[in-house]
């Protein structure tokens, strides 16, 4: 009997798909200390069961601080780092059942007077953030203090994973937009005095050129360069990070320096390679928490590509 891939693909996706939705609904069903005891624990097993990813992470954590570090504080470290992101994707999944005041209970901001300052002038603000800590956390809590905010963001293959991301965002006050989609509405949120959130640390199908990212040349997205020279915004580090006492550190950075000299093309790279080197020191501190697994470095440069950026 032949295989039918079609039917393979289907069942495994239905799997995956009621997979996570049980645990969701069980991490939002415990109280937050059990439900990130029981997502630590999970964390550390997933490195044996995802040994495809694992081993990218300590391949790419190798890459980054192999000088410095042993193997075995490689692997440990990306060990560390599934375990950080199940307990974040917890805390992300329990958006839907916490109160504003237990959403602020969990975050210590930092410097929200720069970000407040920034969008008092009504032009808009690029947040600069990248996947280390809690992001959906980082979104939702700004809307929670007073923050307009709205974020470009990937959709998801699963349509009913994407519904559920999607409302959990725009029940916390935040404005979805989809990456690719809705490019009006991008500028739009601009003009009307918004913190624009981009994350651009990901090596996805993005319009972008090469800029160096721990050492490395990585495809980066140039779309908060370009906005903010075209409509004259600033670009803030908008960032996230979790300390051992599971409390979310919101920190809001310098704006990044924009140095225009009226050559396009040269000022969007140069603004492009400052933002990756902010997010790089930012998870230079925080390592264990950044997704190593991420095949950050896949596209690679060839002359093809560099033209292909530019156009």
């Amino acid at each position: 009997m032949k295989k039918n891939p079609g039917l393979f693909k289907r069942i495994k996706n239905e799997t995956a798909y009621l997979g996570i939705r049980t645990v969701i609904g069980l991490f939002r069903m415990l109280p937050r200390k059990a439900a990130l005891g029981l997502s630590s624990m999970l964390g550390r097993v997933a490195p044996f069961l995802a040994r495809k990813d694992y081993s990218r992470a300590v391949e790419n954590l190798t890459a980054a601080f192999g000088n410095d570090r042993d193997k075995h504080e490689i692997r440990k470290l990306a060990r560390e780092t599934f375990r950080h992101l199940a307990m974040n994707f917890t805390d992300a999944a329990r958006l839907a059942v916490m109160s504003p005041e237990q959403i602020k209970n969990i975050c210590v901001p930092h410097n929200m007077d720069r970000l407040k300052e920034n969008l008092a002038k009504g032009r808009g603000v690029i947040g600069l953030t990248s996947h280390t800590g809690c992001w959906e956390l980082l979104g939702v809590y700004l809307a929670t203090v007073g923050i307009p905010i709205a974020v470009i963001a990937r959709r998801m293959h699963d349509t009913r994973l994407e519904k559920m991301l999607v409302e959990t965002r725009l029940r916390g006050g935040m404005k979805n937009i989809s990456r690719g989609h809705n490019t009006r509405d991008v500028i739009r949120a601009l003009k009307d005095g918004y913190l624009l959130g981009v994350l651009i640390d990901q090596d996805t199908n993005i319009k972008g050129e090469f800029v160096e990212f721990f050492g490395k040349s990585a495809h980066t997205a140039t779309a908060p360069a370009l906005l903010s020279l075209k409509y004259d915004v600033p670009i803030i580090p908008v960032l996230t990070y979790r300390d051992k006492s599971h409390r979310h550190h919101v920190c809001i950075g310098e704006p990044v320096e924009i140095n225009a000299t009226g050559d396009r093309d040269n000022d969007v790279l140069e603004l492009t390679a400052q933002c990756s080197k902010t997010i790089e020191r930012f998870v230079n501190e925080h390592h264990e928490q950044w997704v190593w697994f991420h095949r950050r470095w896949k596209t690679k440069k060839t002359v093809e590509k560099s033209k292909n950026a530019k156009t």
